[in-house]
């Protein structure tokens, strides 16, 4: 039974965020559409559902049993859609890899090797040297919650008693989506935070970091990449100059909201400002920074704040750089939802 409890959670953050990755994916340009690009864009689109999901239970005060039900029921229905063109990527992805590996220099090679080695000696070391930061006692305490009282920040993590709907945290419901992993594998939120999303977040950041580093690095500047990604890598491990750099909280608590925003969701949103600079913006490139932004929302209530702030700079610099306005007001527009849930959060507080 145990084996097939960690199958299933298995299931959920490995191929299932795979496959829900190849619909956005499916409309970026081939070059764009990689195993690893697939794997970003999936959970950020998981995210994303949950986050529009979610909000409307948690405020109409129902039961996360009737989040569960639904959430599910729509991840279903994107991973049956997903395999439509799953024969289609898996070939694009086969593709690029022969051909990559055919073009790639000896001293690439071993370099990428290196890096597979350090991010996967990080990853062991996430899980064997467990890291119980205090936060611990609000997130892993709102997911114990929802799957015992079945209700949804309505209780004081600390004592367990009934208590106002905390709207503080209310519209950023991470806790919920690991209690989610937690309802459908039957295995504790404690150990879905510490023993598997630990290290399958620090592997999902370091996707995110590799595909910034197959912008900044293309065509001849190509054998660059791994260098880059030692020199992240290496950066993480020795950023914990305070418990509040973002290195500290990507190696250490990178399942908590803030961890969530500052390890892998602001590289996410730069990843989207150099594709939008590149131009040409295809349709999934959109759906990514939507996604991206509603990921945010998902992992802190500051987003309201940070979010908008760092698009819209963003558009005003790619406006003038590309003399083209039509981008920026896109960008702008992928803010509406961010905007809408600050709105609402601004008249609930």
């Amino acid at each position: 039974m145990e084996i097939l409890k960690w199958g299933i959670l298995m299931f959920l953050v490995l191929p299932a965020p795979f496959l829900l990755g190849s619909i956005p994916t499916k409309y970026m340009g081939e070059t764009k559409r990689t195993p690893a690009m697939a794997y970003v864009c999936g959970w950020f689109l998981s995210f994303a559902v949950f986050e529009v999901v979610a909000i409307p239970f948690i405020l109409l005060k129902k039961s996360f049993t009737a989040v569960v039900i639904v959430y599910t029921g729509v991840i279903a229905v994107l991973l049956l859609y997903s395999l439509l063109f799953l024969k289609e990527s898996i070939k694009i992805y086969a593709n690029g890899f022969k051909r990559q590996i055919m073009t790639m220099p000896l001293l690439t090679k071993a370099g990428w090797l290196a890096v597979f080695a350090i991010i996967g000696a990080q990853m062991i070391y996430a899980v064997m040297y467990e890291y119980y930061d205090g936060d611990d006692a609000y997130y892993i305490a709102m997911a114990v919650n929802a799957n015992v009282f079945d209700d949804m920040y309505l209780r004081d993590t600390y004592t367990g008693y009934s208590f106002q709907l905390d709207i503080r945290h209310a519209l950023s419901p991470t806790p919920l989506y690991q209690a989610w992993l937690s309802r459908l594998s039957g295995i504790a939120p404690a150990a879905v935070a510490h023993t598997m999303l630990a290290p399958v977040w620090l592997m999902f950041m370091y996707c995110v970091y590799g595909q910034i580093a197959d912008r900044l690095f293309n065509d001849e500047k190509k054998a660059y990449r791994p260098m880059f990604m030692i020199l992240i890598s290496v950066w993480m491990v020795f950023g914990n100059v305070s418990m509040y750099t973002a290195e500290t909280f990507a190696m250490t608590r990178t399942w908590q909201g803030k961890g969530l925003l500052a390890g892998i969701v602001l590289p996410a949103l730069l990843l989207c400002f150099l594709d939008i600079y590149e131009g040409n913006v295809s349709r999934g490139t959109w759906m990514m920074l939507v996604c991206v932004i509603l990921s945010a929302v998902l992992a802190t209530s500051i987003s309201f704040m940070l979010i908008p702030t760092l698009v819209g700079l963003a558009a005003v610099l790619i406006c003038v750089k590309n003399k083209n306005i039509k981008t920026g007001v896109s960008m702008l527009v992928c803010l509406i939802p961010c905007l809408v849930l600050g709105s609402l959060y601004l008249m609930m507080k």
